[in-house]
């Protein structure tokens, strides 16, 4: 049985987080999970629902240590919890915050009476056959559909991308992320990344531009942010003092170029963005605003059918469709082309929604805003719809401006002008939510927000 450990290269004292402002070393994080592990039911599956990220750490270890499998629920909230708990009978949540989630039996995660290491635990390992994870779709155009992730597969993942980043031998970043941990690209970049690299994570999720700014000033350089396009966005257009950030990843959506250099020039930073799905776990990056074109991490190769690809790999038990269009350049490289679910058709014109959403984004004075295209409607001519977050615009301006820059075909009709997007906690805007502000049409509206995702 071939194994890996839970902590790549620490020793003893090396800082593997920060908590609460303290170093969290190597020993002190192995006494944790020595203290958290009696504290487990003898279940088969947990949904770890910690919203800081040592204590979700933790708690991840501990449950590999009982062989339990992390359910990664595509939203937090309570009846999704609800949902999965009666998908999988036999699991428990664990949570940091003391609530009771009906139904499903918790267990609240209190690290604050943990015994002071005074001993060296040994380094647990892990069968690379484990499923440690279940990761679901994020719904965006249907119900979330369940993926297993091997231990032996995330560890494979963590160590090339690790290597793409190429930094320099004995460095030692800390990771501040604005994406949640429960999520596959948060796991897989702000807890499996740092602790194959030996790396150190941050355990708070900043949220507003300010607090990502604060965040960052904590540790000392090198630093790493882990983010979204829209936390993104909403850095550049609030022109918050940064820090000297060595590499800022993104994904989970398209990054433009322009946004890309602007995301440079204020945090003084290298762009790389991630590509993956929850399939497969990310697979390629990219620089962009030095590429156009994606690379394969190391070992990964694609397979091509007369309608799509797929990508394989020695961690994949099968060749893993890949759920977009892309065209294959060199070898270990490809272009992206879209996602078939957002290629839409109008009299014969194409376009991706994700162009569109991009064009609509670089209009001045827009805060946030999307495109939507509806189900058919056998009474009428299906055109489409844009939300757009724009205080002092009107909707006649926007379509003025967007005429510039889409053929007419593709027009928006009509543009609502909304105070905030309900977008998911990694910046999806979900189908299911485009519909509930249809359905409230003419009038959508809700309570002023900050211009930010909520």
């Amino acid at each position: 049985m071939v194994c890996s450990p839970f902590l790549g290269p620490y020793q003893p004292h090396n800082t593997v987080a920060w908590h609460h402002g303290k170093p969290m070393s190597a020993r002190t994080v192995l006494s944790h999970i020595d203290f958290v592990l009696d504290q487990l039911p003898h279940k088969r599956y947990v949904v770890n629902m910690c919203q800081n990220r040592y204590a979700f750490l933790v708690g991840f270890a501990a449950s590999l240590c009982h062989n339990q499998t992390t359910l990664l629920p595509p939203t937090p909230s309570p009846d999704m919890v609800q949902k999965l708990s009666r998908e999988f009978p036999d699991c428990y949540v664990l949570l940091d915050t003391p609530q009771q989630i009906e139904e499903v039996e918790s267990l609240i995660l209190n690290l604050d009476s943990s015994p002071d290491p005074t001993s060296i635990i040994e380094n647990p390992q892990f069968s690379d056959s484990h499923v440690a994870a279940i990761a679901f779709t994020s719904g965006t155009t249907g119900t979330p559909r369940p993926n297993p992730k091997s231990w032996g597969s995330m560890v494979q993942i963590a160590k090339k991308t690790g290597e793409r980043l190429a930094l320099s031998q004995g460095s030692q970043p800390t990771i501040v992320a604005t994406v949640p941990h429960q999520h596959m690209y948060g796991l897989e970049t702000s807890i499996m990344l740092p602790l194959q690299q030996g790396w150190a994570i941050h355990s708070e999720r900043p949220f507003f531009p300010e607090d990502i700014a604060s965040v960052l000033l904590e540790p000392l350089p090198p630093r790493i942010l882990v983010s979204t396009p829209i936390h993104l966005r909403a850095c550049v257009m609030a022109q918050s003092q940064f820090p000297e950030v060595t590499y800022t990843l993104s994904a989970t959506a398209p990054l433009s170029k322009h946004l890309a250099q602007q995301v440079e020039e204020l945090l003084h930073t290298t762009m790389v963005e991630i590509y993956g799905f929850a399939e497969a776990g990310t697979i390629a990056t990219r620089q962009p605003t030095q590429e156009d074109h994606w690379n394969l991490l190391s070992g990964l190769s694609l397979e091509s059918s007369p309608d799509d690809f797929a990508v394989s790999g020695p961690y994949y038990p099968e060749p893993i469709p890949i759920p977009d269009t892309i065209q294959s350049e060199k070898a270990q490289q490809f272009s992206l082309k879209g996602r078939p679910t957002h290629l839409i058709n109008i009299g014969g014109h194409r376009a991706s929604l994700d162009a569109l959403n991009a064009q609509i984004l670089s209009l001045d004075g827009v805060v946030d805003g999307t495109f939507f295209m509806p189900e058919e409607n056998e009474e009428s001519v299906t055109r489409l719809v844009a939300f757009v977050v724009a205080p002092g615009k009107t909707s006649e301006s926007i379509l003025s401006e967007l005429r510039t820059k889409i053929a007419p075909v593709f027009l928006p009709r009509p543009v609502y002008l909304i105070d905030s997007l309900p977008r998911t906690h990694t910046g999806k805007f979900l189908k299911k939510d485009a519909e509930t502000l249809m359905r409230a049409q003419p009038n959508v509206t809700s309570s002023p927000n900050p211009p930010y995702p909520q």
